[in-house]
């Protein structure tokens, strides 16, 4: 595709070029001129430099001239042979030169015999202190050496402070002869002023030069030593740059000063460095690259130093009528001294570039602002097509068709936003209104439900604040009131509680108008939406210190919540846009359509609730009928419920132990442990009343002790009847009165032992049931067919039809008419192991004999196994109950509390692994309230003490939780259900440590 360029890329890329090709021309032209510029400015201030030097170096040298000429003319002596006494005014001169001129160290004569005097500053030099064993405080040294006859040489030397006082005096002799020094033969060779070349003074040891001049009468030489130490000090404090340097050779190319250059004490041949050597860089480059110029002319040129720089440097001899020839040089990096030049044109190229980029800038704006009206078009036309209606900038231009376009493009865009602001809104509440009525249909509790009706509803019209009204009987009452402006919240999910605020809405006529509870029935009454704006309306009394202004209510939305079979359940009423104005039209709808979702809500939370309610109902009828089937079990199915939610609440709310992790968190987990509570005994609906209450061992649905009791009556009156009998045959009366006595008496004992066994108080040892079954063999005569008046069910099991009457019988018997065959034999379940259940052959056995030899109670193994079959038929009954998802384990919860942990209980032998925290916790309660309730008639109602004491050998036995049965303990659950439940006389147990387990 072919590139396109923009009006503004264009004109852009011209100017800029032309900007870029100006600025570069000038640049070029600067960064000749100042190249060329920086190297004459640099020429000339070398040649500043060292001109300057050389002219410090003059004046510095030519006091030093004048002195030494001076004191050749006034210094001289008339006497060959010079005394001592001659010096003392000669002292006082050579201190005033020394006190003149600092540079100055000494200062001398020697004269043609040989003699010699000196006076030395020492100005603190710790050098010349020690080689003259000056004393403290010492200003000036006077040496004086004179050649006495016998051409031996004495040196005195004296000490002198500031004030010329004598510190001292010593003496020694020396072989010092000052016609051999240099200084001396040169001058008499000049007669003149000369400088002799760098030298050891042999007073100091130290390296320095002399200025040397021939007394005017010729009998000696004037010298004064100059230190070159003191020259050093001089050039450093000259500046030549920050990285330059300054020093003097000699024309030999030799270092004969350097910037603080301390030289040290040397030996008496002085040989000073050459500069090719030196141990500095700078110094080392000059001599090899620069020679001494010939004549006086200073000499510059450029090098590169060892570090890559380019460095500048000036020669500028110095030659005194004197004799004194010396070389004044200077060298600095190049940057140095053409720095401010290299500066100025960095500065002036970093100016030209910010001036190109600001002209940069300048172009680029002008040319955008030229064409900036079709650049924002451009750009919001293409905003427009991705839905961006963000605001547009203002399209104004000089030019009348751009103006007018750019005014055309936006006033489309508006237009197109506004639309598409409309059909987004109107989306976004569509979809507001399917995710409430989402969460709606989600809500179960009826305050949250509310608040979420209310909640979404307010966002959806974006209201103020609002109330809904909930229908109580024939009334509409207060469920939550809102208003954010005056920061009230009542009712739902508050903690402060709606007034109760109560109308019917059919007396309309009786309440304000300017109420909002007028509205509310007005919706009520005429079923339908509407909104009413620009009023001025005041809410109900809502009980608060502050209560809301009246007519503070400008705009209202009012809609009656209708189910779809045209009942009303309430109203809700919406005040006030949060804008502060009026609500807008089309609300009225929108709201409508929440509404009625809320109403489809709150209809099936009611008959979510009637449900729940009617399987209550049900669950409590269920247990009511277990407990109204016999009064020695009423109440246990209500109070194990209690019981098990009071433990499970413990257990629930310990924080260390074993069951520390134990938790029931929420509302349908409790419910689910409710419902499994009183429906555990459920089965109990299938065991006969008769043999829950046996209470004997031969009761059925009634004690048949009386048939047997009528049979001794039958034998007692047949032993009368015989006894008459025989009497009146002629027997003997007191014999045949005896026999009768003693048959009554052992009929006598015989029932009462038997009505013993009857009661089942005793364990029935062998002896006991032999005895019985002697009894039982005892027989009596039946005249009457005993088929008559019997059910046809009866009728069939009885098999001795054919016997002819009267039939001897016995006493007690075991009849086949005694045996029920079995119904169920629960072949369909099976135990934890996958076994089937243990079922006895036989429904019943009802055998007389086989009754009263139960070992121990009442009950027959087809009995007990009655008893505990209710489980199974408990578990037939909840498992074919359809169980919702939450309350899924009620099935298991219910029928496991007969279970144990070692898998020894009933009905399916589940031990520990198989069995819940709740399902343990139903055991405990289960047994605690059996121990302890007083309407069994098969034993009295024990104390705490007795029931706790059982608990913990079943503890021991593994047959309940001992974890469990700690917390019960531990948490006073005992107590707290006895204070309820049990009489005062049963509560003997104050303290429950004894009963805990011993290892916690």
């Amino acid at each position: 595709m072919e590139r396109k360029w923009s009006i503004a890329s264009l004109i852009c890329c011209l100017l800029v070029g032309t900007c870029l090709l100006t600025t570069g021309t000038i640049l070029f032209i600067v960064k000749s001129q100042s190249d060329q510029a920086a190297i004459e400015s640099a020429e000339e201030y070398f040649e500043e430099i060292t001109d300057k030097t050389a002219a410090k170096l003059d004046a510095f040298i030519e006091p030093v001239v004048a002195l030494a000429n001076v004191a050749g003319e006034t210094l001289c002596m008339e006497a060959s042979a010079i005394k001592e006494a001659a010096y003392s005014n000669k002292f006082k001169a050579l201190k005033i030169m020394l006190d003149s001129n600092n540079q100055l160290m000494s200062a001398y004569l020697g004269y043609e015999d040989g003699s010699f005097y000196q006076v030395i500053a020492p100005r603190g030099i710790e050098n010349i202190i020690t080689k003259y064993e000056a004393p403290e405080g010492c200003a000036y040294i006077e040496r004086l050496l004179l050649v006495d006859d016998g051409d031996g040489q004495v040196q005195r030397w004296r000490y002198f402070d500031s004030s010329q006082h004598l510190l001292g005096e010593r003496f020694d002799t020396s072989s010092y002869d000052p016609r051999e020094r240099s200084w001396y033969r040169q001058a008499l060779l000049s007669c003149g002023t000369i400088f002799t070349s760098p030298y050891v003074f042999s007073s100091s040891g130290m390296p320095g030069i002399t200025c040397a001049r021939t007394l005017g009468d010729g009998t000696g030489v004037f010298g004064l030593d100059i230190s070159l130490n003191q020259l050093g000090s001089m050039l450093a404090k000259q500046n030549v740059s920050d990285n330059g340097l300054l020093w003097i050779v000699d024309n030999d190319n030799r270092m004969v000063a350097y910037p603080n250059k301390d030289w040290a004490v040397m030996g008496s041949n002085l040989q000073l460095p050459m500069a090719v050597s030196y141990p500095d860089n700078t110094v080392k480059c000059v001599a090899r690259h620069i020679p001494i110029p010939e004549d006086s002319r200073t000499c510059c040129s450029f090098f590169e130093g060892s570090d890559g720089q380019d460095y500048m440097a000036s020669l500028t001899p110095i030659y005194e009528n004197s004799g004194l020839q010396l070389v004044v040089a200077a060298a600095a990096p190049v940057s140095d001294v053409t720095g401010h030049i290299s500066r100025m044109s960095t500065r002036i190229m970093y100016s030209s570039a910010i001036l190109l980029l600001l002209l940069s800038f300048a172009s680029v704006y002008i040319a955008r602002r030229g064409t900036r009206v079709m650049s924002v078009l451009l750009r919001e036309a293409k905003k427009v097509q991705s839905f961006d209606f963000s605001e547009s900038p203002p399209l104004n231009s000089r030019i009348k068709e751009l103006d007018t376009l750019g005014k055309a493009g936006l006033l489309m865009k508006e237009t197109i936003r506004d639309k598409t602001a409309n059909l987004i809104t109107t989306q976004g509440k569509l979809e507001k209104l399917v995710s409430c009525g989402l969460a709606l249909s989600s809500e179960k509790e009826l305050e949250r439900l509310v608040s979420l009706i209310f909640d979404s509803a307010r966002d959806l019209v974006e209201a103020d604040g609002g109330v809904i009204y909930l229908m109580e009987g024939n009334k509409l009452a207060a469920e939550l009131l809102s208003l954010d402006s005056s920061s009230i919240v009542l009712g739902g999910l508050s903690e402060n509680p709606v007034p109760r605020v109560m109308v019917i809405p059919e007396i309309i006529d009786f309440v304000s108008k300017d109420s909002v509870l007028w509205y509310a029935c007005e919706a009520y009454n005429k079923r339908e939406v509407f909104s009413v704006k620009g009023v001025e309306l005041s809410l109900f009394p809502t009980g608060l210190e502050h209560e809301p202004e009246r007519g503070h209510i400008h705009s209202m939305i009012t809609a009656p919540i209708i189910t779809r079979s045209d009942e009303i359940l309430g109203v809700i009423q919406l005040f006030n846009s949060r804008e502060g104005g009026l609500f807008e039209d089309g609300l009225d709808d929108l709201l409508g359509s929440l509404v009625a979702q809320a109403a489809v809500a709150l209809d099936n939370r009611n008959l979510v609730n009637s449900l729940e309610e009617l399987f209550n109902a049900f669950i409590k009828v269920i247990a009511a009928s277990i407990d109204a089937k016999s009064p020695y079990t009423g109440g246990h199915c209500t109070r194990v419920p209690v019981l098990a939610e009071m433990l499970t609440k413990a257990v629930h709310e310990t924080e260390s132990g074993p069951l520390k992790d134990f938790r029931v968190e929420t509302d349908e987990e409790w419910r689910e442990l409710w419902v499994a509570g009183w429906l555990h005994d459920c089965g109990k609906v299938t065991t006969p009343e008769y043999v829950v209450d046996k209470a004997t061992k031969l009761e059925t649905i009634y004690d048949r002790i009386h048939e047997v009791r009528m049979r001794f009556e039958v034998l007692r009156r047949d032993a009368e009847i015989e006894y008459y009998r025989k009497l009146a045959n002629g027997g003997n009366q007191a014999e045949l009165k005896q026999e009768l006595d003693v048959g009554i008496k052992q009929l006598e004992d015989d029932f009462s032992f038997l009505a013993e066994c009857n009661i089942g108080g005793e364990f029935m040892s062998d002896e006991r049931k032999e005895r019985l079954a002697e009894i039982g063999k005892r027989k009596w005569l039946r005249y009457f067919d005993k088929r008559l008046g019997v059910g046809h069910f009866e009728l069939e099991r009885m098999r001795d039809s054919g016997v002819e009457l009267p039939v001897w019988e016995k006493l007690l018997m075991d009849k086949p008419e005694h045996i029920i065959p079995r119904t169920s034999n629960y072949a369909h379940i099976r135990d934890a192991c996958g076994n089937p259940i243990d079922v006895p052959e036989n429904e019943y056995n009802r055998g007389e004999l086989y009754n009263l030899m139960i070992s121990r109670g009442t009950l027959t193994d087809e009995e007990r196994f009655k008893i505990n079959a209710h489980m199974l038929s408990g578990l037939d009954m909840l498992s074919q109950i359809p169980f919702p998802k939450h309350l899924e384990r009620v099935t298991e919860i219910a029928t496991g509390h007969h279970e144990t942990l070692i898998g020894t209980g009933y009905p399916l032998k589940k031990d520990i692994s198989s069995l819940s925290v709740e399902t343990r916790i139903l055991a405990i309660a289960d047994i605690f309230e059996a121990l302890t309730a007083s309407d069994r008639p098969y034993k009295k109602a024990k104390k705490l003490s007795e029931a706790l004491k059982i608990m913990t050998f079943m503890r021991s036995d593994q047959h309940i939780d001992g974890d469990v049965m700690d917390v019960f303990l531990r948490k006073n659950v005992f107590m707290e259900y006895a204070e309820k439940f049990l009489a005062p006389e049963q509560c003997d147990v104050e303290d429950a440590t004894p009963y805990l387990s011993k290892e916690k």
